[in-house]
């Protein structure tokens, strides 16, 4: 839907820039050939460079502006809008990526599922508005301990998932573990709401020579986030 408003917002605006052009373009030729043109002659080759020079800035400037507006409809389709962080349909896309790779060069990668604990309790609680700092925050700490080929998305509400290429199950969990202690941390400056907000995760590896699907990888690392949950909240659990 945003990404229909933005196309509908742009649409005229540069239906009228288009207009514009198709005055400019005779009323440009007629004054330089009423400028500069002796005779037919004179006025053909004019008429032809103006042509070519017009079509060339013409082309070139809706082509450079259809790249940024391309540009950005495909970061809003990549990317969720409260926390700025890659959506689902980004890291699903990597993650088969990863897969490919596993295949091709029997390389290994881990996975993070991380959740808000309690989370329902924030929204009624404080309010929606109070939730949605809570999200940008805790979604901020993470960022923070991930290293830059780490892909982290939010995943779906108040979950998140962590890519780490070669990065093996120990590697992962006390990543998780570092990200678990940092979110404990955070204050009501951060949370806007007075108390702690804590988080519970589950970790997998995808080993060398494994072949399990990219969707049965994610329904193990739900798995161990469950674990978690069950095992109280706030840890972080192997699968």
């Amino acid at each position: 839907m945003q990404v229909m408003k933005i196309l509908k917002q742009k649409r005229f605006k540069w239906l009228a820039i288009g207009v514009g052009f198709s005055f400019l373009g005779p009323l440009g030729e007629w004054v330089l050939l009423s400028s500069f043109a002796r005779s037919g002659e004179e006025s053909l080759f004019l008429t032809y460079l103006y042509t070519e020079i017009s079509a060339l800035l013409a082309f070139g400037f809706f082509g450079f502006m259809l790249g940024t507006y391309a540009d950005q409809v495909e970061n809003l389709a990549m990317t969720d809008r409260l926390t700025g962080l890659y959506n689902r349909h980004f890291i699903v896309n990597r993650l088969n990526e990863l897969f490919s790779l596993q295949q091709r060069y029997h390389e290994h990668f881990s996975l993070i599922m991380l959740d808000l604990d309690h989370f329902k309790q924030v929204n009624d609680n404080h309010g929606h508005l109070v939730g949605d700092r809570t999200i940008k925050a805790v979604a901020t700490t993470i960022s923070a301990q991930l290293r830059d080929t780490d892909s982290l998305c939010r995943f779906g509400g108040e979950e998140f998932l962590v890519l780490c290429p070669h990065t093996d199950l120990e590697e992962a969990f006390h990543l998780a573990e570092r990200i678990r202690l940092q979110v404990i941390e955070l204050g009501e400056d951060e949370l806007g709401f007075s108390g702690s907000q804590t988080i519970s995760a589950g970790v997998y590896e995808v080993v060398r020579n494994q072949h399990h699907s990219a969707s049965e990888v994610m329904t193990l690392v739900d798995k161990a986030l469950y674990s978690a949950k069950e095992a109280g909240r706030n840890q972080v659990v192997r699968g």
